[in-house]
């Protein structure tokens, strides 16, 4: 199984956090997600940090970036949609052992500069404890 890297783009049944305070376990639908980062364990498993992708204009309150009309073609997701990648909830997810990771295909992947657009957002984010994580690693 190839790991994935930062960057690339796979459907997965994210689980917001008002999901998860509402005690469901599921993501509701399989959604595109954007692999921010990726950490190797000491025990051969690797900690995957997952960013939602929606074509829900995001609220002022929310941490978020538009994905440009060409990254959305460099994924293969439709271009006469406006798309934001969610940088305040994050899913954490252990690639080796996750049961909700089925498909580990990834349609796509966002050019270099913008997914180190999208992880020094996320990284300044993180320290200022703007970001919201539901750890799907159980």
């Amino acid at each position: 199984m190839s790991k994935p890297t930062a960057g690339e783009v796979f459907r997965y049944p994210f689980l917001w956090k008002r999901e998860q305070l509402a005690g469901e376990t599921e993501g509701r639908k399989k959604r595109p997600v954007c692999i921010a980062v990726t950490v190797a364990k000491s025990d051969a498993e690797t900690v995957v940090f997952i960013l939602p992708i929606t074509t829900q204009p995001p609220l002022p309150s929310r941490k978020f970036i538009e994905v440009p009309q060409i990254e959305s073609q460099r994924v293969g997701l439709e271009t006469h949609v406006r798309k934001w990648v969610m940088l305040d909830e994050i899913n954490t997810d252990i690639l080796e052992r996750s049961y909700v990771w089925d498909d580990r295909t990834p349609i796509g992947a966002f050019s270099s500069a913008f997914t180190s657009r999208i992880q020094t957002s996320l990284l300044a984010l993180a320290k200022s404890g703007g970001a919201s994580v539901v750890d799907r690693m159980k």
